[in-house]
Protein backbone atom coordinates (compact mmCIF):
# COMPACT_ATOMS: atom_id res chain seq x y z
CA UNK A 1 0.00 0.00 0.00
CA UNK A 2 0.95 3.64 -0.63
CA UNK A 3 -0.39 5.80 2.30
CA UNK A 4 -0.21 9.43 3.61
CA UNK A 5 1.40 10.25 6.34
CA UNK A 6 -2.08 10.67 7.60
CA UNK A 7 -2.93 7.35 6.93
CA UNK A 8 0.12 5.63 8.27
CA UNK A 9 -0.48 7.18 11.48
CA UNK A 10 -4.14 5.97 11.86
CA UNK A 11 -2.49 2.48 10.86
CA UNK A 12 -0.30 2.66 13.42
CA UNK A 13 -2.94 3.38 15.77
CA UNK A 14 -5.13 0.75 14.92
CA UNK A 15 -2.69 -1.66 15.48
CA UNK A 16 -1.94 -0.55 18.61
CA UNK A 17 -5.89 -0.41 19.86
CA UNK A 18 -6.82 -3.42 18.09
CA UNK A 19 -6.81 -5.95 20.61
CA UNK A 20 -9.40 -3.64 23.01
CA UNK A 21 -11.28 -1.93 20.00
CA UNK A 22 -14.35 -4.12 20.21
CA UNK A 23 -14.60 -4.25 23.79
CA UNK A 24 -14.36 -0.14 23.98
CA UNK A 25 -16.76 -0.16 21.49
CA UNK A 26 -19.34 -2.21 22.88
CA UNK A 27 -18.72 -0.15 26.04
CA UNK A 28 -18.39 3.48 25.07
CA UNK A 29 -21.40 3.49 23.40
CA UNK A 30 -23.78 1.50 25.86
CA UNK A 31 -23.90 -1.32 22.96
CA UNK A 32 -25.98 1.01 20.79
CA UNK A 33 -22.88 0.48 18.01
CA UNK A 34 -24.50 -3.21 17.61
CA UNK A 35 -28.20 -1.36 16.87
CA UNK A 36 -26.37 0.77 14.15
CA UNK A 37 -24.56 -2.00 12.52
CA UNK A 38 -27.99 -3.87 12.47
CA UNK A 39 -29.76 -0.75 10.56
CA UNK A 40 -26.92 -0.57 7.89
CA UNK A 41 -27.51 -4.54 7.28
CA UNK A 42 -30.91 -4.45 7.23
CA UNK A 43 -30.58 -1.27 4.29
CA UNK A 44 -28.12 -3.63 1.84
CA UNK A 45 -30.63 -4.56 -0.97
CA UNK A 46 -32.38 -7.23 -1.82
CA UNK A 47 -30.65 -10.28 -3.95
CA UNK A 48 -33.35 -12.47 -5.30
CA UNK A 49 -30.44 -15.04 -6.36
CA UNK A 50 -29.06 -15.19 -2.43
CA UNK A 51 -25.54 -14.65 -3.88
CA UNK A 52 -25.18 -11.08 -2.60
CA UNK A 53 -21.40 -9.32 -2.73
CA UNK A 54 -20.69 -6.79 -0.11
CA UNK A 55 -17.22 -5.44 0.61
CA UNK A 56 -17.02 -3.78 3.92
CA UNK A 57 -14.36 -0.57 3.42
CA UNK A 58 -12.39 -0.44 6.91
CA UNK A 59 -13.77 -3.37 7.99
CA UNK A 60 -11.81 -3.32 11.54
CA UNK A 61 -12.00 -6.76 12.78
CA UNK A 62 -15.53 -7.67 10.65
CA UNK A 63 -18.79 -6.54 12.92
CA UNK A 64 -20.23 -5.44 9.84
CA UNK A 65 -19.48 -8.91 8.32
CA UNK A 66 -20.73 -10.67 11.24
CA UNK A 67 -23.69 -8.81 11.14
CA UNK A 68 -24.89 -9.21 7.85
CA UNK A 69 -23.69 -13.05 8.32
CA UNK A 70 -26.28 -13.19 10.95
CA UNK A 71 -29.18 -11.27 9.27
CA UNK A 72 -28.74 -11.39 5.58
CA UNK A 73 -28.93 -14.93 4.06
CA UNK A 74 -29.09 -13.72 0.59
CA UNK A 75 -25.47 -12.34 0.79
CA UNK A 76 -23.31 -15.60 -0.40
CA UNK A 77 -19.82 -13.37 -0.01
CA UNK A 78 -18.48 -10.69 2.32
CA UNK A 79 -14.86 -8.77 1.81
CA UNK A 80 -13.42 -6.70 4.38
CA UNK A 81 -10.81 -4.12 3.68
CA UNK A 82 -8.55 -2.59 6.08
CA UNK A 83 -5.32 -0.78 6.34
CA UNK A 84 -4.55 -2.15 9.64
CA UNK A 85 -2.90 -5.59 9.50
CA UNK A 86 -3.71 -6.44 13.80
CA UNK A 87 -7.55 -5.26 13.10
CA UNK A 88 -7.49 -7.92 9.59
CA UNK A 89 -5.37 -10.33 11.59
CA UNK A 90 -8.26 -10.44 15.04
CA UNK A 91 -10.99 -10.41 12.39
CA UNK A 92 -9.77 -13.61 10.81
CA UNK A 93 -9.18 -15.40 14.33
CA UNK A 94 -12.65 -14.19 15.92
CA UNK A 95 -14.25 -17.65 16.29
CA UNK A 96 -18.06 -15.95 16.04
CA UNK A 97 -17.76 -14.25 12.53
CA UNK A 98 -16.28 -18.18 12.06
CA UNK A 99 -18.53 -19.94 13.09
CA UNK A 100 -21.61 -17.70 11.31
CA UNK A 101 -19.21 -18.16 7.90
CA UNK A 102 -20.03 -22.01 8.23
CA UNK A 103 -23.28 -22.17 9.37
CA UNK A 104 -24.34 -19.61 6.79
CA UNK A 105 -21.93 -21.26 3.91
CA UNK A 106 -20.50 -17.57 3.49
CA UNK A 107 -17.15 -17.34 1.81
CA UNK A 108 -15.41 -14.63 3.04
CA UNK A 109 -11.99 -12.84 2.84
CA UNK A 110 -10.16 -10.21 4.58
CA UNK A 111 -7.44 -7.92 2.33
CA UNK A 112 -5.23 -5.04 3.79
CA UNK A 113 -5.90 -2.08 1.46
CA UNK A 114 -6.69 1.72 2.28
CA UNK A 115 -10.25 2.90 1.25
CA UNK A 116 -8.79 5.12 -1.55
CA UNK A 117 -7.73 2.14 -3.72
CA UNK A 118 -9.41 -1.10 -3.47
CA UNK A 119 -7.97 -3.94 -4.95
CA UNK A 120 -11.47 -4.81 -6.31
CA UNK A 121 -12.51 -5.33 -10.42
CA UNK A 122 -15.43 -2.71 -11.57
CA UNK A 123 -18.64 -3.16 -10.85
CA UNK A 124 -18.32 -6.32 -8.87
CA UNK A 125 -20.05 -6.03 -5.93
CA UNK A 126 -23.89 -5.69 -4.97
CA UNK A 127 -23.25 -3.40 -1.94
CA UNK A 128 -20.19 -1.20 -0.10
CA UNK A 129 -20.57 -0.31 3.17
CA UNK A 130 -18.04 1.65 5.65
CA UNK A 131 -18.69 2.07 9.34
CA UNK A 132 -17.00 4.87 11.14
CA UNK A 133 -14.08 5.05 9.34
CA UNK A 134 -14.62 7.37 6.51
CA UNK A 135 -13.65 10.20 8.77
CA UNK A 136 -10.04 8.56 9.23
CA UNK A 137 -9.98 8.71 5.33
CA UNK A 138 -7.65 10.94 3.92
CA UNK A 139 -9.29 11.73 0.71
CA UNK A 140 -12.69 11.13 1.32
CA UNK A 141 -13.96 12.34 -2.10
CA UNK A 142 -11.21 9.83 -3.62
CA UNK A 143 -12.48 6.27 -1.31
CA UNK A 144 -16.57 7.56 -2.38
CA UNK A 145 -15.40 7.23 -5.79
CA UNK A 146 -13.43 4.09 -5.40
CA UNK A 147 -16.77 2.78 -3.44
CA UNK A 148 -18.56 3.69 -6.69
CA UNK A 149 -16.19 1.80 -9.30
CA UNK A 150 -16.53 -1.15 -7.46
CA UNK A 151 -20.33 -1.21 -7.38
CA UNK A 152 -22.50 -2.92 -9.75
CA UNK A 153 -25.13 -0.91 -11.57
CA UNK A 154 -28.00 -0.58 -9.32
CA UNK A 155 -25.46 -1.51 -6.22
CA UNK A 156 -25.93 0.44 -3.15
CA UNK A 157 -23.35 2.18 -1.00
CA UNK A 158 -23.99 2.59 2.88
CA UNK A 159 -22.06 4.95 5.00
CA UNK A 160 -22.63 4.57 9.02
CA UNK A 161 -20.88 7.65 10.40
CA UNK A 162 -20.76 10.08 13.36
CA UNK A 163 -21.34 13.81 12.84
CA UNK A 164 -22.20 16.94 14.45
CA UNK A 165 -25.38 16.58 15.98
CA UNK A 166 -28.04 19.31 15.02
CA UNK A 167 -29.56 20.40 18.70
CA UNK A 168 -27.32 22.64 20.91
CA UNK A 169 -28.08 20.87 24.17
CA UNK A 170 -27.60 17.29 23.01
CA UNK A 171 -24.43 18.84 21.40
CA UNK A 172 -22.63 20.11 24.13
CA UNK A 173 -23.56 17.25 26.26
CA UNK A 174 -22.06 14.70 23.16
CA UNK A 175 -19.16 17.46 23.06
CA UNK A 176 -18.60 16.84 26.26
CA UNK A 177 -18.73 13.14 26.94
CA UNK A 178 -16.56 12.43 23.20
CA UNK A 179 -13.84 15.18 24.56
CA UNK A 180 -13.68 14.22 28.97
CA UNK A 181 -15.00 10.73 29.23
CA UNK A 182 -14.16 8.73 26.65
CA UNK A 183 -10.88 9.45 26.11
CA UNK A 184 -10.65 8.85 29.96
CA UNK A 185 -11.98 5.06 29.81
CA UNK A 186 -10.31 4.76 26.40
CA UNK A 187 -7.30 5.52 28.25
CA UNK A 188 -7.80 3.45 31.07
CA UNK A 189 -8.50 0.08 29.07
CA UNK A 190 -6.51 0.96 25.82
CA UNK A 191 -4.57 4.07 24.33
CA UNK A 192 -5.22 7.26 25.80
CA UNK A 193 -4.41 9.32 22.81
CA UNK A 194 -6.20 6.74 20.15
CA UNK A 195 -9.15 7.90 22.12
CA UNK A 196 -8.38 11.73 22.29
CA UNK A 197 -7.95 11.75 18.28
CA UNK A 198 -11.16 9.28 17.52
CA UNK A 199 -13.90 12.04 19.34
CA UNK A 200 -11.81 15.01 17.80
CA UNK A 201 -11.66 13.44 14.23
CA UNK A 202 -15.75 13.88 14.23
CA UNK A 203 -14.86 17.59 13.90
CA UNK A 204 -13.30 17.06 10.55
CA UNK A 205 -16.20 15.97 8.81
CA UNK A 206 -18.29 18.37 6.22
CA UNK A 207 -22.24 19.05 7.20
CA UNK A 208 -24.62 16.61 6.52
CA UNK A 209 -26.17 18.79 3.42
CA UNK A 210 -22.65 18.74 2.02
CA UNK A 211 -21.96 15.30 2.76
CA UNK A 212 -24.63 14.15 0.67
CA UNK A 213 -24.13 17.17 -2.30
CA UNK A 214 -20.80 14.97 -2.24
CA UNK A 215 -22.46 11.94 -3.17
CA UNK A 216 -24.63 13.14 -5.45
CA UNK A 217 -21.40 14.80 -7.30
CA UNK A 218 -19.82 11.78 -7.55
CA UNK A 219 -22.71 10.03 -9.14
CA UNK A 220 -24.97 8.66 -6.26
CA UNK A 221 -28.59 9.12 -6.76
CA UNK A 222 -31.27 7.84 -4.06
CA UNK A 223 -29.22 9.88 -1.11
CA UNK A 224 -31.08 9.07 2.12
CA UNK A 225 -30.24 8.91 5.64
CA UNK A 226 -31.70 7.56 8.87
CA UNK A 227 -30.37 9.45 12.15
CA UNK A 228 -29.57 8.72 16.06
CA UNK A 229 -28.68 10.35 19.31
CA UNK A 230 -29.83 13.68 17.50
CA UNK A 231 -28.12 13.11 14.54
CA UNK A 232 -24.79 12.36 16.37
CA UNK A 233 -24.62 9.17 14.40
CA UNK A 234 -26.08 8.71 11.06
CA UNK A 235 -26.21 6.25 8.10
CA UNK A 236 -26.52 7.65 4.44
CA UNK A 237 -27.54 5.57 2.09
CA UNK A 238 -27.31 6.27 -1.68
CA UNK A 239 -27.84 4.02 -5.27
CA UNK A 240 -25.70 3.70 -8.14
CA UNK A 241 -27.46 4.06 -11.25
Amino acid sequence: MRLSEKSQRVQTMFDKIAHRYDLLNRLLSARQDVRWRKALAKSLPLQTDRQGILYDVACGTGDVMLTVAKQRADYAQLRGFDISFEMLRKGESRPDLGKWVRKSNLRYAFTQASAEALPADTASAHAVSIAFGLRNVDNREQALSEMFRVLKPGGRVLILEFFQPHSTLFAKAFDFYFKSVLPRVGGIISDRDAYQYLPASVGSMPSTEAFAQTLREIGFINVTQQMWLSGATRLFVADKP
